[in-house]
C-alpha cells in the first residue's frame, strides 16, 4: 500500500506496510486469548472468561477492521519533507 502526501508542493510517496503488522497482531491476540483460556492463565482472578473473552474479540476486531485502522494512523502520520499530515491513500 502507497500513501502520497497531499502537500502540492511536496507529493513524497511512502510505502506503509501496516497490513502485515495488522494481520500479525490480530492473529496472535485470537492465539494469546486461546491459548490463556486453555492453560488457566486468568484462573483464580473471578474474570477468566470475559477477559479471554475480550482478548478474542479484540483481535478479531483488528483483522477486521485492518483498513479503517491503516486509514486512520495514514492521517496521523506526519510527512518528514513537509512536516503536514495530509495523506492520500493510494492503492
Amino acid at each position: 500500500m502507497k500513501i502520497r502526501c497531499g502537500n502540492p508542493n511536496c507529493n513524497r510517496e511512502e510505502t506503509v506496510n501496516l497490513r502485515w503488522f495488522i494481520n500479525f497482531l490480530g492473529g496472535a491476540s485470537v492465539a494469546f486469548g486461546s491459548w490463556a483460556w486453555i492453560t488457566y492463565l486468568f484462573a483464580g482472578t473471578g474474570l477468566a472468561l470475559p477477559i479471554c473473552v475480550a482478548i478474542v474479540a479484540g483481535g478479531a476486531a483488528m483483522l477486521i477492521f485492518k483498513e479503517d485502522i491503516i486509514r486512520w494512523f495514514n492521517a496521523r502520520y506526519v510527512c518528514p519533507d513537509c512536516g503536514r499530515k495530509e495523506w492520500e491513500l493510494l492503492s
